[in-house]
C-alpha cells in the first residue's frame, strides 16, 4: 500500500521529511498557523500543498478536508501542540484549553477516515491528569473505528544524538501497528556536529563552510553541497565572560551556581559534551542560560545548523525566517530519523507475511499487537495450546562438565519477554467453552495460575512432559531436568473438552515422549515433540475445533493440529522460524 500524507500541525517539516525517506510513503498536504513554518516547509516540499492558517477556523479546516480528498490521503500525522502537557509549563489539564487541540486533528480524521493516522507529542500526554487524555484519545479513535497502539519512544535509540522521548499513538483501520523497537548504537555530538565550521560568537554566515577534516558516516548522511543556517549568536561581553568561566570536556561542564543569575535550574550554563548525546533540543538552544546549549570547547551557544544536526536534519533541509523563528521550528521538530522509523513500521505492517487456507492461517507478527486485529475482526477460538518463551536463558556454559557445552541462551526474544500480560488479551477470544493450554518452566507455575484465575479461568491440572532422553548435565551434583510442564485451563461454566481413551481406565496428567531429533527436528531450539503434541490435541480438542498458538516458532502445535483434522491460527515474531513453519505446513498439506 502506498500512503498519501497530510501533515497536520506540521511545523516546519521534521515528521514529513523522515516519513518521506521510506519507500511507499509521500507528504502532499501540510497546514501550519506559523508563516515561518509553512513558507520552510514550501520549500522543502516543492511539490506539496502547504496552508497557512488555523485548525480552529472551520473555513481552514474545511479547505484542509477538500484538498486532502482531492489529493486521496489516506495517513494523517502531526502532533498538536504540546505546551499544555510540557512539565516545563504549567502543565493546567483539564483547565489549559491547548490540551484539547487534538479534537481538531479528531474532527479531520473524522471527516477523511484515512487508513493510519499518527500522533506524536510529550511523553506526559499519556499520564496528564491520571491518564484521563491518553484514555479520550483512545476511546475517542476507537469508536471512529480504528486498532490503537501508543508508547514512548526516544529519538536517541534511533540514531538521533539527542535525548528526546515521545508519546507516540498509531491507529489503524485494519492493521495492528507495533511502534518500531530501536538499536543500542549510539550517535554523539561529535558524530553530529564535529565538522561543521568552528565559528565564534557572532560569525558566520547565510552560507558557511564546512571544516576540511574526514567526516563519519552520520556526517556524511546528513551533509549536502552547501551549507545553511550555521550562524553563531552574538553574546554580549557578559555572556561571553560567563562561557570562558565553563571547563569544557568534563562530566560536570557547566557554571558554577553562585553564577548563574536568575536561572535557577542544575543544567542553566552547560556545556554539550562530545562523546555523549545531546539533551531535548528547544525552541531556545541560542541562549547559554537556557541548559546544556553551549558548545562542546567554544563559548557560544549552538548554532541553528548544529541543533538541526543533532535533530538528525541533513543538511539539504534549509530553514526559513528570523533567527527566533528558525530556533521555534528546529527546537519543535520531530526527528527526521525517529519519524522515519515510524513510517517503516507502518509499511512492514501493512506488507506482513500472512498465509491463509481453508485449514490455517500463519502471521509473521508481533502476538501482542496482532490480537488488536483478531479482536476487531470478532475471531473466536475453541483452544490455545501455546509454548510461549521460558525466559530462562543463560549464557553460561556448564564448565564442570567434563566436556564444556554451551549454555541455554535462547537468545533475545527468550531473555526479554513479557510472561503474564498476554493472557488476558487472547483469552477474551476463547469461545463459550474454550479452553488453554500453557507451557512454561516450573519458576513460574505459580504466577501463571494467579494470572489465568484472574482472567476469570478455572485451572484444571498441571500436565506433565516427561523426557525419555533428557538433556544431561552434571549428574553427580544434579537432578537430571526430564520434565516439562503445561497449565491447562477453561472457561467458567464451561463444557470443556475431554476425550480420555475408553481403553484406559483413568488418565494420568504425564506424557512421556522423547525430545525432538531426526528428520523432525528444526533449528528452533526450544522446539516441542510432535508425538507429544499430538497427545494432548487428541484429549483436549475435537476435530473441526480452532486451535490458535500465540508463540508458534517452527509450528508443530499446528502441525499435530492438522494431522488430527483440525483448524490452527499460529501467528510467530521471528521470519527464520515463521518460514520453518510455513515450509512444514506446505509439505503436510
Amino acid at each position: 500500500m502506498k500512503f498519501n500524507v497530510l501533515d497536520l500541525f506540521s511545523g516546519a517539516g521534521g515528521f514529513s521529511f523522515g516519513l518521506d525517506a521510506v519507500k511507499g510513503i509521500k507528504t502532499v498536504l501540510a497546514v501550519d498557523n506559523d508563516k515561518y513554518a509553512t513558507e520552510t516547509f514550501q520549500k522543502n516540499f516543492k511539490n506539496a500543498t502547504v496552508i497557512t492558517g488555523d485548525l480552529k477556523d472551520e473555513k481552514i479546516k474545511k479547505e484542509v478536508i477538500k484538498i486532502a480528498r482531492k489529493k486521496k490521503v489516506n495517513m494523517v500525522v502531526g502532533g498538536p501542540p504540546c505546551q499544555g502537557f510540557s512539565l516545563k509549563g504549567k502543565n493546567l489539564g483539564k483547565d489549559d484549553s491547548r490540551n484539547f487541540l487534538f479534537l481538531e486533528y479528531l474532527a479531520i480524521v473524522k471527516e477523511l477516515k484515512p487508513e493510519v493516522f499518527v500522533i506524536e507529542n510529550v511523553k506526559n500526554i499519556l499520564n496528564s491528569e491520571n491518564g484521563y487524555f491518553k484514555q479520550l484519545i483512545i476511546d475517542k479513535f476507537s469508536d471512529v473505528g480504528y486498532i490503537i497502539n501508543f508508547g514512548v519512544l526516544n529519538a536517541k535509540d534511533f540514531g538521533v544524538p539527542e535525548h528526546r522521548e515521545r508519546a507516540i499513538i498509531i491507529g489503524s483501520l485494519t492493521k495492528s501497528i507495533e511502534l518500531p523497537k530501536g538499536n543500542d548504537k549510539t550517535v554523539t555530538v561529535r558524530d553530529a556536529i564535529s565538522d561543521l565550521a568552528y565559528l565564534n560568537s557572532g560569525e558566520g554566515t547565510f552560507e558557511a563552510n564546512y571544516l576540511l577534516e574526514p567526516l563519519t558516516d552520520y556526517q556524511k548522511k546528513l551533509r549536502s553541497d552547501k551549507l545553511y543556517n550555521h550562524i553563531a549568536t552574538n553574546h554580549s561581553k557578559f555572556a561571553l565572560e560567563k562561557l570562558a568561566m565553563i571547563p569544557p570536556e568534563k562530566d560536570k561542564s557547566y557554571l558554577p551556581k553562585e553564577l548563574h543569575g536568575k536561572q535557577k535550574f542544575a543544567t542553566t550554563w552547560s556545556r554539550l559534551q562530545w562523546d555523549n548525546i545531546s539533551p531535548t533540543i528547544d525552541t531556545r538552544f541560542d541562549t547559554p542560560s537556557n541548559g546544556r546549549n553551549s558548545h562542546p570547547i567554544l563559548n557560544r551557544s549552538i548554532t541553528p545548523r548544529e541543533a538541526a544536526r543533532i535533530q538528525s536534519f541533513s543538511d539539504s533541509f534549509i530553514f526559513y525566517g528570523p533567527k527566533s523563528a528558525v530556533c521555534k521550528q528546529i527546537g519543535n521538530a520531530v526527528p527526521p530519523l525517529l519519524a522515519k522509523a515510524i513510517g517503516k513500521a507502518i509499511i512492514k505492517a501493512y506488507n506482513t507475511k500472512k498465509i491463509k487456507t481453508d485449514n490455517y492461517e500463519l502471521y509473521l507478527g508481533n502476538a501482542y499487537t496482532i490480537i488488536k486485529e483478531f479482536e476487531k475482526n470478532h475471531l473466536e477460538v475453541d483452544h490455545i495450546i501455546t509454548d510461549p518463551p521460558y525466559m530462562i536463558s543463560k549464557e553460561n556454559n556448564f564448565p564442570t562438565l567434563r566436556n564444556n557445552r554451551q549454555g541455554i541462551d535462547f537468545g533475545h526474544w527468550d531473555r526479554f519477554f513479557d510472561l503474564y500480560s498476554w493472557i488476558n488479551d487472547y483469552t477474551k477470544i476463547l469461545n463459550k467453552n474454550g479452553s488453554i493450554i500453557i507451557f512454561c518452566s516450573y519458576r513460574y507455575i505459580s504466577h501463571i495460575i494467579d494470572k489465568l484465575e484472574e482472567c476469570d479461568l478455572i485451572v484444571k491440572d498441571v500436565l506433565i512432559w516427561k523426557k525419555s532422553n533428557p538433556m544431561p548435565r552434571n549428574t553427580d551434583r544434579r537432578y537430571v531436568q526430564d520434565t516439562e510442564f503445561a497449565i491447562w485451563a477453561v472457561k467458567k461454566n464451561s463444557k470443556w473438552v475431554f476425550n480420555k481413551p475408553k481403553s484406559i481406565s483413568y488418565l494420568r496428567s504425564c506424557f512421556e515422549t522423547s525430545t525432538v531429533s531426526g528428520r523432525e527436528k528444526t533449528i528452533h531450539p526450544t522446539q516441542k515433540s510432535l508425538k507429544l503434541m499430538e497427545q494432548i490435541i487428541k484429549i483436549h480438542t475435537n476435530e473441526n475445533d480452532i486451535i490458535l498458538d500465540p508463540f508458534m516458532g517452527s509450528g508443530t502445535t499446528g502441525i499435530a493440529a492438522i494431522k488430527n483434522k483440525r483448524k490452527f491460527i499460529g501467528i510467530e515474531i521471528e521470519n527464520n522460524y515463521f518460514e520453518i513453519a510455513k515450509k512444514r505446513f506446505e509439505e503436510i498439506k
